[in-house]
């Protein structure tokens, strides 16, 4: 078999929010860029860019061969934030690696590095206030965590094949994401949400550091099976974060407190209005389930320790940078 190219890499969802910034800096560094796409004419934010396309789609096992070989390091970003059928979350996020996985050891049993992008929802939160690090026992609360999770799984079954590396990002935002963007796009009409029940924390993580964390994945040394957490090394209070969310946007808000049960008839309104027009929707009530959690956070040491990785954008500057751009490209 062709020993491939030590710059040569391949990625898979590229044309997403998390991809296409991975793909910039890839570039920017001189790697060789593959992207596996479902559609061709359907590039997104990947229109342009001088990278190589493949067809392929990781829930068709057929169609992955030709992606997967002669690469170096394969960096698994597709996935699923949402879903319409709670089933796809698993099809997507658990299934899509597995076949990628059995894609890799079969047609390129030499890869130098297999990187999933997984979730701290695979993690769960912490149930005590103490940052989790990747020695607690995982306690997923909702599918997409559970999906990531069996992800996880099925690529720490290869690493005794090739070496793999885990990646477990938290509350990622940034340019180009629907997700996050909800709080922005309420904000600056007035209007921020919290569930009530006392203070929520989380660690934020701008998608430019999440970018950099994996291609010093992929550049490191790292004893295959690690798992890091990414974020920026530090929590914050939901009163801190809608602070600095309004005072970067320049907005003011009124700040509304739904009870529980209040936000999961929101959720459930809004699963049903996706299930009539087709479209996965953010607000769900696992979503709420989730966002009802008191912890979300991390400890970043030992990505900070192994790779070298140190968050270059800080809430403040992420979100000043964040409200500029969806303010450009007419989004807000």
């Amino acid at each position: 078999m062709k020993q491939a190219d030590s710059s040569s890499v391949l990625v898979t969802g590229g044309t997403g929010f998390v991809g296409s910034h991975l793909v910039e800096l890839l570039l920017r560094k001189g790697f060789a860029v593959t992207c596996m796409v479902r559609d061709p004419d359907r590039l997104r934010w990947l229109a342009g860019s001088k990278v190589r396309l493949v067809k392929g789609d990781c829930s068709d096992p057929e169609s992955l061969a030709s992606a997967v070989q002669n690469i170096s390091v394969l960096f698994h970003v597709a996935g699923l934030t949402k879903a319409i059928r709670t089933r796809d979350f698993y099809e997507v996020n658990h299934r899509g690696a597995k076949n990628l996985l059995a894609a890799c050891s079969r047609h390129n049993p030499g890869l130098r590095k297999f990187i999933l992008v997984s979730s701290l929802a695979a993690a769960g939160p912490s149930p005590d206030g103490k940052p989790l690090t990747d020695s607690d026992l995982p306690r997923p609360v909702s599918d997409y965590g559970r999906s990531k999770l069996l992800a996880e799984e099925e690529t720490l079954g290869y690493k005794d094949v090739f070496p793999v590396v885990i990646l477990r990002p938290s509350a990622v935002y940034g340019p180009r994401d629907r997700d996050m963007y909800e709080l922005f796009r309420w904000a600056a009409k007035g209007i921020t949400l919290e569930i009530a029940g006392g203070e929520r924390f989380i660690n934020p993580c701008y998608v430019e550091d999440l970018a950099a964390a994996m291609v010093l994945a992929a550049e490191k040394e790292t004893k295959s099976g690690s798992i890091y957490f990414v974020a920026e090394n530090k929590a914050y209070s939901w009163s801190e974060f809608r602070q600095t969310l309004l005072a970067t946007g320049g907005v003011k808000a009124r700040n509304i407190k739904v009870p529980y049960w209040a936000a999961s008839l929101i959720g459930l309104a809004s699963e049903a209005a996706g299930l009539l027009m087709g479209k996965a929707v953010i607000t769900s009530r696992q979503k709420v389930r989730e966002a009802a959690e008191k912890y979300w956070i991390c400890d970043c040491t030992k990505i900070e320790r192994d790779l070298g990785f140190s968050s270059k954008f800080p809430l403040k500057k992420g979100l000043e940078v964040t409200w500029k751009w969806y303010r450009e490209n007419g989004w807000l």
